[in-house]
């Protein structure tokens, strides 16, 4: 029997049509990462599950051990039906099956006829917060739909229950109690365990369990209710006709062909598999049996390339537009245009013509671009964070999710064109608080000049914000000087509770490509990933510059030997330069984008890993130093990138 799972359940609720792919593994690519180890490490998920079970210490674990390498559904059932016999008991796994419903409950509490339903999240929320309390809004709709799954399938296969549902969750009105919370959970790669988390116990003797946690219950009830009496909805079917259409698709292995849905194809994760191109994609098979694809049709442009795209219900409302040969400035709701920047829209339909137009000469506002360059003082500083978050504090005082800032690159082009990586810094030493020597690193770097200083991305200046923060309620002695720093370069965030004049306030030079400059290669991105490799493609003083060492042509560097060359060609085309580069830990060789169920990795997600696997793994320093070395080349690439684009940039408008 194939089991409709809570995961497969909220997968349904996603795309039904996904139920099918999920069901053929063997068949269809799965871009998703299912590394166990690297989820742990990612998102901190299973950390939190094993510190929730801290809460009972009278916890009984339902095993996940396999039995001559398969899963044993009725077993686990009768292991917890024997368990719930019981007056009073807490079960940690709980096994429940109803037909084919079959789901395992992180923590059931079961009092008498009541049962405490308890879901353990990954996720933070703060009371009273209209953005971070627990509501049905955004991204808790799936967490809030697992719930009532759940609650229904226990109620199902024990009616004589009273079922009480919550979530528990990273609470952002806590902090930690103690250093290194995270590092009493520690991710092993060699556990057979389902979590994969060793707890050290020894550590935790004589802790107060409440005292040390981050984590609450939420009493999430009147929600759960309004989902189940179809007051709360995610797609047009009702809750328990959603169960039963799923379940009755999912045991028959067919595909369920639902109404198709393009802002969930854009991110379909049953795309084909670069690694390995031998499996089918399910994301073609949908658009062929429902919008009648050929395959010469995928090799065609198409709308899910459109930068910032808003419109798809129109697209579909218009006979299911997709092609970007078939889209017209009315689906993008008319052109905003702009006197001295490409507005949202114009610039999509810029990108729409000159994909119809095989145009691949980059697009430029020469004039607008130049007066914004001639107004930047050089010289011309470049920086680039990397920090991390975890649900588990590092370090005492600290809130869930609170951040740390463990590395930066600098590079300076100079007035004489000389390009010089001139600071870095980075701190991965176990256990080690490294915002304040960041910061203070930072300030020694970027006051040596007065030149103009650029970030890719407004993330720097809202990370200094956040640092701002933390130092205003430190006891640290160059306090002052710090702040002074900080709001000399940044603007303050749209959630400052004061406001201050920047001196020097960092451009963004994310928003002056956005604003002036598009180029057909990225096709539409505007990752500085994917703007690099473009620019390679098209810039001829950046290709015949950087196609030789940079030991020839000024270029300095703190981790690459002199006869690096950043720009080569693999049959005539241009080879990604982070591709040259190794992943920064062994196991990070995939896409980040679709790994955390908690708080989401974006860019910067492979570093954000690998920080945390020096942080809460046991490794040798070996291993520690070849993470240390692999970070510190990314975040070098990342700032000469940035260099790179400007050269570009200046090439253009000279």
């Amino acid at each position: 029997m194939r089991y409709l799972t809570k995961s497969r359940f909220k997968l349904g609720l996603e795309c039904p049509n996904k139920l099918h792919f999920a069901n053929k593994k063997n068949e269809y690519s799965n871009i998703k990462q299912e590394n166990p180890f690297l989820l742990a490490l990612a998102s901190g998920g299973f950390q939190v599950e094993e510190l929730a079970r801290l809460h009972y210490p009278s916890g009984i674990l339902i095993d996940d051990a396999r039995s001559h390498g398969s899963y044993n559904y009725e077993e686990k059932v009768n292991e917890t039906s024997e368990l719930l016999k019981r007056e009073n008991v807490v079960v940690f796994e709980g096994a429940f099956r109803f037909n084919n419903l079959f789901i395992r409950v992180d923590i059931i509490e079961k009092k008498g006829n009541k049962i405490n339903l308890i879901e353990v999240k990954a996720k933070s929320f703060k009371k009273g917060d209209s953005k971070k309390d627990v509501r049905f809004v955004g991204d808790w709709k799936p967490y809030l739909f697992d719930v009532a799954f759940q609650k229904y399938v226990i109620e199902k296969a024990y009616p004589q229950f009273h079922v009480t549902p919550f979530l528990m969750l990273a609470d952002k009105d806590k902090t930690s109690s103690i250093d290194g919370l995270n590092q009493l959970f520690r991710v092993n790669k060699n556990n057979d365990k389902r979590t994969g988390i060793d707890v050290q116990k020894a550590d935790l003797k004589g802790m107060d369990i409440n005292r040390m946690s981050i984590l609450s219950l939420v009493n999430i009830t009147g929600i759960v209710s309004m989902i189940e009496d179809n007051r709360y909805k995610i797609t047009e079917l009702d809750f328990e006709e959603s169960i039963i259409r799923y379940a009755i698709a999912y045991e028959e292995d067919a595909f369920y062909d639902g109404e198709i849905n393009f802002s969930a194809c854009k991110k379909c994760e049953f795309k084909n598999n670069e690694v390995d191109s031998s499996l089918k994609s399910g994301f073609e098979f949908c658009l062929k049996k429902k919008l009648n694809w050929s395959d010469a049709d995928f090799k065609k442009p198409n709308a899910f390339e459109i930068w910032d795209f808003r419109s798809w219900k129109k697209l579909q409302e218009d006979n299911n537009v997709l092609l970007l040969s078939d889209i017209t400035q009315e689906h993008l709701g008319g052109l905003n245009l702009s006197d001295s920047r490409m507005s949202r829209t114009e610039r999509q339909w810029i990108q729409i013509e000159k994909s119809r137009d095989i145009d691949l000469e980059p697009y430029v506002l020469r004039d607008d671009l130049k007066n914004k360059i001639d107004n930047w003082p050089p010289p011309y500083n470049f920086i680039d964070f990397e920090c991390s978050t975890s649900p588990l504090p590092f370090f005492k005082g600290q809130k869930p999710y609170q951040e740390v800032s463990f590395q930066f690159s600098h590079h300076i082009l100079h007035e004489n064109g000389r390009i010089e990586h001139a600071n870095q810094f980075i701190n991965v030493v176990q256990g080690e608080y490294p915002n304040f020597e960041f910061v203070r690193s930072l300030k020694s770097a970027l006051e040596k000049n007065s030149g103009t200083v650029f970030m890719y991305s407004n993330y720097e200046n809202a990370v200094l914000n956040r640092r701002l923060q933390e130092i205003l309620t430190s006891e640290i002695d160059d306090k002052d000087e710090l702040v002074e720093f900080i709001q000399s370069i940044t603007l303050p965030s749209k959630d400052s509770t004061f406001r201050w004049d920047s001196k020097r306030p960092m451009v963004d030079l994310c928003k002056v490509v956005k604003d002036y400059y598009y180029n057909p290669h990225t096709k539409g991105s505007n990752s500085i990933k994917k703007v690099l490799p473009a620019v390679f493609e098209t810039s001829f003083f950046i290709r015949n510059k950087y196609s030789r060492s940079i030991g020839e042509i000024s270029v300095s560097s703190k981790n690459f030997p002199e006869n690096m060359i950043w720009l080569s060609l693999v049959n005539g085309k241009v080879k990604d330069p982070y591709s040259i580069l190794d992943p920064v830990t062994d196991e990070l060789n995939g896409d980040l984008e679709f790994l955390v169920e908690g708080e989401e990795i974006k860019d910067g997600g492979a570093a954000m890993v690998a920080y945390g696997k020096t942080q809460y793994t046991d490794m040798s320093e070996n291993e520690r130093e070849a993470i240390k070395q692999s970070l510190l080349k990314y975040c070098e690439l990342d700032t000469l990138a940035m260099v790179m684009l400007f050269e570009h940039l200046r090439e253009l408008t000279d």
